[in-house]
């Protein structure tokens, strides 16, 4: 059964995720051996799914302003893709942004990971112009989605 909660920055099955995510996209993009991501701004929250006591994907949701977050660091274990565990941590990092204000959810991904680009325009992302610092990189996609709870219809009642 899979779960999916928050963790704390330091958890080491999360850092042991985001190692393997970074060489997932040295590869992927040809990057230099060395390459790091930017480190997150430290009020980011984190997620970790779980399959039993196995560590099997992980996210991280990043203030940005006032209302905005942006999805960072979403990697699943290669053997637990296309079980869902994706889709189950983009919601649960729409429920946590909503959770303390946001009203709206951006990411970046890359050209070379389409079924990266699958995923968040199923679960409703739109693309967008590229936002700093993506807007000059020709490999990356950018998608934001509206967090507001739907208003309920005046015309209902």
């Amino acid at each position: 059964m899979t779960t999916v909660a928050e963790c704390p920055a330091d958890d080491g099955f999360l850092l042991a995720l985001m190692t393997a995510m970074t060489a997932e996209l040295v590869v992927v993009y040809n990057l230099p051996s060395d390459a790091r991501p930017r480190p997150l701004d430290p009020a980011s929250r984190y997620l970790l799914a779980r399959d039993g006591a196995r560590a099997i994907g992980c996210c991280a949701v990043e203030p940005v302003s006032p209302g905005v977050f942006e999805l960072k660091r979403m990697f699943v274990a290669p053997d637990a893709r296309g079980t869902g565990v994706s889709a189950e941590l983009v919601a649960e990092s729409e429920r946590l942004a909503r959770g303390v204000g946001g009203v709206r959810l951006r990411l970046e991904t890359g050209v070379r990971q389409p079924a990266a680009i699958r995923l968040y325009e199923r679960a409703g992302y739109r693309r967008v112009p590229n936002f700093p610092p993506h807007e000059a990189d020709p490999e990356s996609v950018c998608y934001e989605k509206d967090l507001a709870w739907p208003r309920p219809n005046a015309d209902a009642r």
